[in-house]
């Protein structure tokens, strides 16, 4: 006998940053970057519920129990000359992947940016995730060849603003 489980995507609410928390780090395991996770449970919950939020996020359930979430920010698009939304992160823990939730996730979240009126969600994915690529070919996403990621942070950023 088959059982199939109802996956449930909802918005965040006060005290999901622990979930955020679970399963973003189990991304940062899976990119092998747990080295350089900071983030806190309190960071998440700051962010997402202050006056003016600087992200939102939505969590992934079934059967009541948070599986997965999706976290997303705001940002402007010059070649568009629209606010756009960011999608940082999309995670779904280790045991739970496979059953559809990053499917249901991606489909709230594009529910959201509709709602919003962001003509567009952007990403970046690792170059070696191959796995990650196919499922966004199969949502119809653009995977644009050639982009780079940079980044500036620590002695460099401290350096380059004195």
């Amino acid at each position: 006998m088959i059982t199939v489980r109802e996956i449930a995507v909802r918005e965040a609410r006060p005290g999901d940053g622990a979930i955020l928390m679970r399963t973003t780090f189990a991304l940062a395991d899976n990119h092998d970057m747990t080295d350089t996770f900071t983030a806190t449970v309190e960071d998440f919950e700051f962010a997402l519920f202050r006056p003016d939020p600087v992200i939102g996020a939505l969590i992934a359930e079934i059967d009541g129990e948070a599986v997965g979430g999706v976290v997303w920010h705001r940002s402007f698009s010059t070649n568009r000359g629209k606010e756009i939304m960011y999608l940082e992160d999309i995670s779904v823990l280790p045991e739970h992947r496979g059953k559809g939730v990053g499917m249901a996730l991606m489909r709230k979240t594009a529910e959201v940016a509709m709602a919003k009126g962001y003509p567009s969600i952007y990403w970046l994915m690792m170059d070696w995730n191959e796995k990650g690529e196919r499922f966004y070919q199969r949502l119809g996403a653009e995977v644009e060849a050639g982009m780079k990621i940079c980044r500036l942070h620590g002695d460099a950023l401290k350096a380059l603003a004195q």
